[in-house]
């Protein structure tokens, strides 16, 4: 039987799980047409379970490399450096269980190379997702976005079809001077639930449950909850 997440990227197998069709087709449509984009969202949005769905929907056709900046903000470029290298190498060993290895870097402006190398090697064109992208530091920051904006130019050689920069905050005043192929208008929320998605929720766990909310409850987990996926799911477990 499943039940309400209350912690953590929602499982399907285990998890009662509502879909968000419109901003998905939107992500992948994105990727078909080799877009570069951001995606904003506050905590406990359903940011990471929609993000890991856009994963099982490309990886078959794409190598999908999903790492996360959250621990990054105080590196010094070399430890920047080797820890992003080891994210990538592990990511795309748990998605597909190959092992990679790849060149040390030496300098930022290397990343390229670990690009190409990693499509010689999985024979993949690549999307790029990394998550909290405003815990890197400042420094570092801007250097890697010059030069994700002069791979943008010729990212057909390079085979880095998408990248996905994330966040829990709006990363316009970030991004405006150093990353021209993030245009604001490919931008996208990922919002609370719609009072609909909630009574979805729910019915789930009346369908398989039996359990019934009286629709006064129904009524105030959405009042209280405003549709904020982690209070909605942490209101109806308690219940």
């Amino acid at each position: 039987m499943r039940r309400f997440c209350t912690s953590g990227p929602v499982d399907k197998k285990t998890c009662y799980y509502v879909d968000r069709p419109d901003i998905m087709q939107e992500a992948l449509d994105h990727i078909e047409n080799w877009r570069y984009f951001t995606v904003s969202a506050p905590r406990q949005s359903g940011k990471t379970t929609l993000l890991n769905d856009i994963v099982e929907k490309i990886k078959d056709k794409y190598l999908p490399i999903f790492i996360s900046f959250e621990s990054y903000g105080k590196k010094s470029l070399k430890s920047f450096l080797k820890t992003i290298i080891r994210d990538i190498e592990d990511d795309i060993e748990y998605r597909y269980n190959q092992k990679i290895e790849l060149k040390t870097l030496e300098e930022l402006d290397e990343i390229r190379e670990a690009i190409l190398e990693i499509y010689k090697k999985t024979n993949k064109e690549i999307v790029f997702m990394i998550d909290e992208f405003e815990r890197l530091d400042e420094s570092i920051m801007n250097e890697f976005l010059h030069i994700i904006r002069s791979i943008y130019h010729k990212k057909q050689i390079y085979k880095l079809r998408s990248v996905i920069l994330i966040s829990v905050g709006y990363l316009s005043g970030i991004l405006e001077d150093n990353a021209s192929p993030f245009n604001i208008a490919e931008h996208l929320e990922v919002p609370y639930f719609t009072k609909e998605q909630v009574y979805d929720l729910l019915s789930q766990h009346e369908t398989e449950t039996g359990q019934i909310f009286d629709e006064k409850v129904k009524e105030l987990i959405w009042h209280n909850a405003a549709g904020q996926p982690g209070l909605t799911n942490g209101l109806a477990y308690d219940l």
